[in-house]
């Protein structure tokens, strides 16, 4: 089974564009893992005190879309994408007008929540969890917010959840 994971790093919440995206492989290869130049945005303080990414790193870089073709290529190529808090990231390709063709997306940010059994009464179920938050709980130490290194985060996690036997996926090359 091919798996691709997904992350972005953006100019913010609100009509977000990329300025990182990192894709990996089940194996944790990279497959795309880059800094792109918004097109409309020249500023993003809120979000640069999370991630670090300056309008200076980003300064005369592609911008993302010119590598949607590629992106929908190693999407469509896999049989499940992981993203951890996927809808964020499905947001964000489908602005970008990424079309996949799948299937199965799957968020261990949902599974993760179940695992760490903090209930939410309000909204009748378990409360979403930081990816910080499940790395920590698996053991997993890595730099947050950096788009590559969320990935492989994401894949550990993921991982491990298989191996506990959380996730109802079953992936052979990972078990």
């Amino acid at each position: 089974m091919r798996i691709a994971v997904i992350d972005f790093e953006t100019t913010g919440i609100e009509q977000p564009e990329v300025l990182q995206a990192a894709i990996i492989d089940g194996d944790g290869k990279p497959l795309l893992n880059n800094l792109y130049c918004p097109e409309r945005a020249t500023a993003w303080p809120d979000a640069e005190r999370v991630h670090g990414i300056k309008p200076i790193d980003v300064q005369g870089r592609i911008s993302f879309r010119s590598v949607v073709p590629r992106v929908t290529e190693i999407l469509n190529a896999a049989d499940v994408v992981l993203a951890y808090n996927a809808a964020f990231e499905l947001r964000i390709l489908s602005e970008y007008g990424v079309r996949l063709r799948h299937k199965s997306f799957v968020d261990p940010m949902l599974m993760f929540a179940e695992v760490y059994g903090e209930w939410n009464a309000y909204h009748g179920n378990y409360r979403w969890q930081k990816l910080t938050t499940a790395a920590d709980y698996y053991g997993y130490d890595f730099d947050a917010h950096d788009a590559l290194g969320d990935v492989k985060a994401t894949l550990y996690i993921f991982r491990r959840m298989i191996a506990d036997g959380v996730c109802a996926i079953r992936v052979p090359a990972l078990q």
